[in-house]
């Protein structure tokens, strides 16, 4: 009779999980895409700075440039009125497609396990992360046609979705949302113009105030999340 009973066999490991005090465990090659994606919505981030401290002027003398810099809703709002529809809509997509391109491959690379670190890295983004993904896994591709941002674009790449699959819904969508700028725009354009009109006579004092508050701005809030941007 055996005195001690033997050892229970051991069962497969356990697949490995992100430690958020550690940081993901990525291989070598996708540690590559994602130094590329982030560099990439880095510097996408910083020519959307340059458009804002800049937009006084350029809204009225280079309106398209605005938009390829920095396609927020408010310079969209402005030039919209005042250059080629066409022309708006294509560099509206292409700058917007270029970002969320980018968030679509970072999380691709990351994968579920990036969502998760995300979520523990900020408990307010991580709620509005948590909330993005229910609304996905209900309906991905309407979702990614009327509502796709960046980080729902991360959020996708993360699901699995084929990029021509993303890229065939993200584009359209952000062509239709486009259309709709222009048409708001038209509804307002005349006070589009006075206002224009008073950035004109005022761009040069509006630029150092703005130049002012950019500035203080990433001093007080150096490192903002890339997916938040545009």
């Amino acid at each position: 009779m055996q005195v001690g009973a033997s050892p229970l066999p051991a069962g497969p490991a356990p697949a490995p999980r992100p430690d958020p005090d550690r940081g993901l465990l990525l291989d070598p090659d996708r540690r590559r895409i994602v130094r590329l994606c982030a560099s990439a919505l880095a510097t996408l981030s910083t020519l959307s700075l340059i458009g804002v401290a800049s937009s006084l002027y350029l809204v009225n003398h280079h309106p398209l440039l605005l938009v390829a810099l920095s396609p927020i809703g408010r310079h969209l709002l402005l030039v919209a009125p005042t250059v080629d529809p066409f022309a708006f809509i294509a560099v509206v997509v292409a700058r917007r497609m270029l970002f969320y391109l980018a968030s679509f491959h970072l999380g691709r690379a990351l994968g579920p396990a990036g969502v998760v670190w995300i979520e523990t890295r900020a408990a307010g983004f991580g709620r509005f992360v948590r909330w993005l993904e229910r609304i996905f896994q209900r309906a991905s591709h309407l979702v990614v046609f009327f509502l796709c941002g960046p980080t729902l674009s991360a959020l996708a790449g993360a699901s699995g979705m084929r990029p021509r699959t993303f890229a065939a819904l993200a584009a359209p969508g952000l062509a239709l949302r486009a259309i709709l700028m222009l048409g708001i725009a038209a509804s307002v354009r005349e006070y589009i113009e006075l206002l224009l009109a008073w950035i004109d006579e005022n761009w040069i004092a509006g630029t150092v105030a703005m130049l002012a508050l950019v500035a203080l701005t990433r001093w007080r809030r150096p490192a903002p999340s890339t997916l938040m941007e545009d």
